[in-house]
């Protein structure tokens, strides 16, 4: 049993923090939580004006006013996440986003996050780019947490049939 787990960022640079995560179960169901970059023990200010009005577009506002505590994120990511054996993400800069996030709330995941391009040719003989050509074969990335993990769980179940 395993599921999928994707971030919208506020930029991709080494000082940029997660706004978004999302995730999509085995059931196909999923979830989304915004953010709130005020609520971290680091302070997050690094905001990308382009990713935000050409790539997620969610707005600083909306975090801080619709955003969750990073400490409320992890708990809630460790109790729903941390009963399946695998977590998938499509990306290193995921990995580095969890990492700050948890880091953040002084908090430890209780699953591991492992990049699905690497797991594919590991465990299954499938390079990574044959699963970059089946996410293209897909469609566009929303960039919406919740949709890009449930995109990412379709191209890993048709790569697995």
């Amino acid at each position: 049993m395993w599921a999928t787990l994707d971030f919208e960022a506020s930029g991709l640079s080494d000082q940029s923090y997660p706004i978004e995560v999302g995730y999509s179960l085995p059931d196909g169901t999923g979830h989304s939580l915004l953010i709130n970059p005020l609520t971290a023990s680091d302070v997050w200010q690094h905001w990308d004006d382009h990713a935000e009005q050409e790539i997620h577009q969610i707005s600083r506002q909306e975090l801080h006013h619709n955003g969750m505590q990073v400490v409320e994120v992890c708990q809630h990511l460790n109790a729903i996440l941390g009963q399946y054996e695998q977590v998938f993400c499509d990306s290193q800069w995921d990995l580095f986003w969890l990492g700050r996030l948890y880091h953040a709330a002084h908090m430890r995941p209780s699953f591991t996050l492992t990049e699905v391009g690497l797991w594919l040719l590991q465990e299954n003989g499938i390079a990574r780019a044959h699963f970059q050509q089946t996410m293209a074969a897909l469609g566009p990335a929303k960039h919406r947490a919740e949709s890009d993990a449930k995109q990412i769980r379709k191209a890993i179940r048709q790569l697995m049939e």
